[in-house]
């Protein structure tokens, strides 16, 4: 295994009642060529209590399988991860992009990639915090 030899972390609050159409994208500039994103964790309230339960997915542009979580917005929650996703190439200087997908199917069975955003059908009320890691490993 390869050794971290860099990280920056940083924090996305999201107030999902302002978004449309559910997505953001925000400037980075990391200190380094990040090789890797780790979710560290997610947090989600609802002050609201408006929320049509509802899982939602978590894309962003960076990384190869492209879906970092989910969280369900049925309760306050705060969940620890630690999953690392490679990023497709290695990112100091660009946007990041999140979207907020919904994977409630109001009209038929199912859904598949992609999802749509959950400001097609307004399921999601509250705020999303979202911990992020980047990481150089030595080569």
């Amino acid at each position: 295994m390869r050794e971290i030899i860099e990280t920056q972390t940083l924090i996305f609050s999201v107030d999902l009642n302002n978004l449309n159409p559910s997505l953001i994208r925000s400037p980075i500039n990391l200190r380094f060529a990040a090789d890797e994103l780790i979710v560290k964790s997610i947090s989600y309230a609802d002050p609201t209590n408006t929320d049509t339960p509802d899982v939602v997915i978590i894309w962003c542009n960076l990384t190869n399988d492209n879906i970092i979580g989910s969280f369900t917005n049925t309760s306050s929650i705060t969940v620890r991860h630690g999953e690392h996703f490679r990023i497709s190439n290695t990112f100091q200087t660009g946007i990041l992009e999140l979207q907020f997908q919904q994977t409630r199917a109001p009209t038929i069975p199912f859904y598949y990639n992609p999802q749509p955003l959950i400001s097609d059908i307004g399921t999601t009320h509250g705020v999303v915090s979202i911990e992020i890691e980047f990481v150089k490993h030595d080569k």
